[in-house]
């Protein structure tokens, strides 16, 4: 087959290569003439080999474990990237920091001791070129982990030890625990028990409990790290933990002494709330049998159980406004045993509405009494002793819980029986068989009418088991 093919078609072809090889020639012209500036609308860096001016240091502030350092850079350079601030710590290894030109503070951390110490500081130009070096000598405040050492205060606590320290500018940093370990016969060593590890981040919050441990009298280590590697020296202190046990919750049994009832509501003061015979108020009614005050003594901790509801005084009348809630619920047990209190955890349900909210207890009373008080079912408050009184603590922003206020409210709202009592009437060392406790706030009082929570775990001394 021949295919023909006219002069205009040629002409035509021969057009249109023209056309095309001069289109390339101006693409290649601009790819070429703006090189040195973009390339396909990207801009590049130009480069210099021309050495930025020295930084120039106009005041330097000691912090703890720090030095603020106030600069200004040379003017009339605005490649200036970042200044660069470098020093070696103890351990010979090189520290960096650094801040961008639009700034003029750099903070140089890391350091231990209050001796003099030297810092290089230079500016790098946006080539990397680094301009000759300022040396800045200055004697930083004690360090927090320093501080924080020299302040540390341990004493016996229940099942173990209480660490106190001091952190005023809330820097994080560990306090690792050593205790006595033989690795080998007749070879005892200070072993650290990562478990134990204290982590400190807080002003405010600067104590924490240690155990579980005998109480017989040992060894104890501790050693401050912050996050430069810093470690201090070893503080050994010895003492003797005070003897505490968990309480067994199977041998704790509601009682019916005060007329506890089951109905799933809210009742009349005046008909149902008081004792007509002895004139105290009766425990409350729950609101079925799976909610009943054995629930908070039976082992689990997570669920929907125990439930109370709170009395209303004339909750008959029409006229609402007339109706006034009785905010005090009680539930009364026998512990089958004298105890000592020492501490306890309170565990609430679980589902995100009752986390510092709704109807989780916030304020509640801790009654006790033993089998001396021959009165103690015909005459209450006045022959039983008030153990304590506690307070559930409110969280920074209830509208943003961090995981670790979520954490302590549903796994480890723990409380000490004396030292986190509010009420200085209280006698919180007294032993006692029985106990009344008394639900007095929720964390949603105005709209609350009932009290919701799922366990109580108790710890301290068992002076008598019957």
């Amino acid at each position: 087959m021949v295919i023909v093919v006219s002069d205009i078609s040629i002409k035509k072809m021969k057009k249109m290569n023209r056309y095309i090889t001069l289109l390339l020639a101006m693409i290649g012209s601009l790819l070429i003439g703006s090189c040195m500036d973009s390339y396909l609308g990207i801009e590049q860096i130009k480069t210099g080999s021309d050495i930025p001016e020295k930084v120039i240091v106009n005041e330097v502030i000691p912090k703890p474990g720090a030095l603020e350092i106030n600069f200004t850079l040379p003017k009339g350079n605005p490649n200036n990237a970042q200044v660069v601030a470098t020093y070696t710590n103890k351990q010979g290894k090189k520290v960096e920091f650094k801040v961008s030109r639009y700034t003029s503070t750099i903070l140089v951390e890391g350091f231990t001791g209050t001796e003099e110490v030297s810092v290089e500081l230079v500016s790098v130009d946006e080539s990397g070129n680094r301009s000759d070096v300022t040396v800045v000598k200055a004697t930083p405040l004690i360090s927090p982990v320093e501080l924080a050492l020299s302040t540390m205060i341990v004493q016996p606590a229940f099942g173990g030890i209480k660490v106190e320290w001091q952190n005023p500018d809330a820097q994080p940093f560990a306090i690792h625990v050593l205790t006595e370990d033989a690795l080998q016969v007749g070879v005892v060593s200070m072993v650290e028990d990562p478990s134990k590890t204290i982590y400190s981040k807080d002003a405010t919050k600067t104590f924490a409990y240690v155990r579980q441990y005998p109480s017989v009298e040992q060894k104890f280590g501790f050693v401050m790290s912050d996050k430069w590697g810093n470690r201090t020296d070893t503080v050994l202190v010895s003492l003797t933990p005070f003897k505490e046990e968990e309480i067994d919750y199977k041998k704790i049994k509601a009682v019916n002494f005060f007329n506890p009832t089951v109905f799933a509501g809210n009742r009349d003061y005046g008909t149902y709330g008081v004792n007509t015979a002895t004139g105290i108020q009766n425990d409350g009614n729950t609101h079925g049998t799976a909610y009943v005050p054995q629930t908070l003594f039976d082992g689990v901790k997570t669920g929907s159980q125990f439930f109370v509801y709170k009395f209303i005084k004339n909750l008959a009348d029409p006229d609402p406004s007339k109706r006034e809630t009785v905010h005090d619920a009680y539930v009364t047990y026998d512990l089958n045993m004298d105890i000592v209190l020492s501490r306890f955890l309170m565990f609430p349900r679980t589902s995100a509405s009752y986390i510092y909210a709704g109807l989780s207890p916030k304020r509640w009373r801790i009654w006790g009494t033993n089998d001396a008080n021959t009165q103690r079912w015909t005459k209450f408050p006045e022959t039983w002793t008030l153990i304590g009184e506690y307070v559930g603590p409110d969280p920074a922003n209830l509208a943003s819980l961090t995981p670790e206020e979520t954490l302590w409210f549903k796994e480890n709202q723990e409380y000490s029986g004396s030292e986190d009592n509010v009420n200085p009437a209280a006698q919180p060392t007294t032993p006692f068989r029985y106990m009344r406790i008394q639900f007095m706030e929720t964390y949603n009082q105005a709209a609350g009418l009932s009290y919701v929570f799922n366990e109580v775990q108790m710890f301290g001394e068992v002076v008598h088991s019957y």
